[in-house]
């Protein structure tokens, strides 16, 4: 009884259970969005280049909110409060989405939607980096792997919703609604020590204080790496059905197996993660990911076969699921007492590349072909493992460094003594 008692506090009291219901709640809400795009553009009667205003709305409000709400995460005693806040918006929002008649109240709306979404993920990811850092564990990827799995929760479930009658009502009705009941649901959990107790106890800095040059190096090249993966993520979620349909000939469902087995790997590998972080470390995860990539897609492009890609986008799934995780969770550790600004500069860096990359792969397609969009998510991989090798021999400079200041700052504390 009294283990039971012990059992039941520790979860309600549990930083992680909290953080992991808004990794939950975030998937389910993007999943369940993506999936009503297309009913969204039925109802709306939007054409491809309304479509695309309306998602650049999206992009702008989440990136316009992740510039900026990094600067204030350090600064305040509970980043729960925050992530409350935007998946409460989150959710209300994208519910919301159906009423709207005019294309001007869509657009502004759809900023909000991405605004919320964006405050969301850069709080989430930064009290996930201090979890990390207070128990010393590696758990990002296993915070990330719910995200995926809620992505796939909320497009499965809009995909049921449509099967048996359900407009963009009930989709995105419905989609908003787990939102909110995730986010309340952290509320049951007790207060637990905040990000200033427990992220960097040791630093004796404060979050206002700037950067020193090889953090801020460290964190630009992370966020170019993150650019790169994320980059690389959207182009083969976008692209390659299309390319099993239109360049190897596959049919249109046969071809929609291309997302869900890039989709469900990539889930895989992110529940497999925390496990290989622990053995392999962050760098090497990156480098390997970057190598099984590039070599998977070129031998995709070699041999022209439906089969061969859902083979190889199985592997691209397993080898890219860990490098967002890694970035980020390197991200936080960097920025130590200001992890809250250092994820927003890593964050926008690197959903600027999911963002406009497959725009960008888009428009080489239509002037070139597909296939060398695809050679160039190819060389995204390539340069993240090349740049890897290099980021690698930063970080232990850094680290040394690190431990140097502390040793000597430990030397006064005991020489004032």
């Amino acid at each position: 009884m009294t283990a039971n008692r012990f059992g039941t506090a520790r979860i309600r009291s549990s930083r992680r259970l909290r953080s992991s219901l808004f990794f939950l709640a975030a998937g389910v809400g993007i999943g369940g969005w993506a999936a009503s795009l297309p009913l969204l553009s039925e109802k709306m009667d939007l054409d491809k280049s309304e479509l695309g205003t309306v998602l650049l709305c999206f992009a702008l409000g989440a990136i316009v909110l992740m510039i900026n709400v990094g600067r204030y995460l350090d600064r305040l005693k509970s980043i729960h409060s925050v992530s409350l806040c935007g998946s409460i918006v989150f959710g209300l929002a994208i519910a919301l989405v159906p009423y709207v008649e005019s294309i001007w109240l869509l657009g502004l709306l759809i900023f909000l939607v991405g605004a919320a979404f964006g405050t969301l993920d850069v709080s989430m990811n930064t009290e996930a980096s201090a979890v990390e850092r207070s128990t010393g564990r590696h758990l990002m990827s296993s915070f990330h792997a719910l995200f995926s799995i809620g992505n796939i929760i909320g497009a499965f479930l809009a995909g049921k919703a449509v099967a048996h009658g359900g407009t963009l009502y009930e989709c995105l009705g419905g989609a908003g609604i787990i939102v909110l009941l995730a986010a309340f649901s952290t509320l049951l959990i007790t207060k637990v020590p905040t990000q200033a107790s427990s992220a960097n106890p040791t630093s004796g800095a404060t979050p206002s204080a700037p950067f020193t040059s090889s953090q801020r190096l460290l964190i630009v090249l992370f966020g170019a790496i993150g650019f790169l993966a994320f980059l690389a993520e959207g182009g083969l979620m976008d692209w390659t059905a299309i390319y099993m349909v239109d360049v190897l000939g596959a049919s249109e469902s046969r071809g929609a197996y291309a997302f869900a087995t890039f989709a469900a790997a990539m889930a895989i590998g992110r529940l497999l993660g925390d496990r290989a972080t622990q053995y392999l470390g962050h760098g090497n995860l990156l480098k390997f990911g970057g190598i099984i990539c590039a070599l998977s897609i070129l031998t995709m492009l070699l041999a022209k076969s439906p089969t061969v890609t859902l083979v190889v986008l199985a592997f691209c799934g397993l080898g890219v699921a860990n490098m967002i995780p890694a970035v980020f969770a390197s991200a936080g550790h960097i920025g130590a007492h200001a992890a809250g600004r250092a994820m927003a500069i890593v964050t926008t860096m690197g959903y600027s590349g999911l963002l406009l990359g497959p725009a960008l792969l888009g428009f080489v397609a239509q002037s070139s072909s597909l296939t060398v969009s695809l050679g160039l998510i190819m060389l995204a991989f390539a340069l993240i493992s090349v740049g890897t090798l290099y980021l690698s021999q930063r970080m232990k400079q850094h680290d040394a460094q690190h431990e140097q200041r502390d040793l000597v700052k430990a030397a006064g504390v005991t020489h004032a003594e």
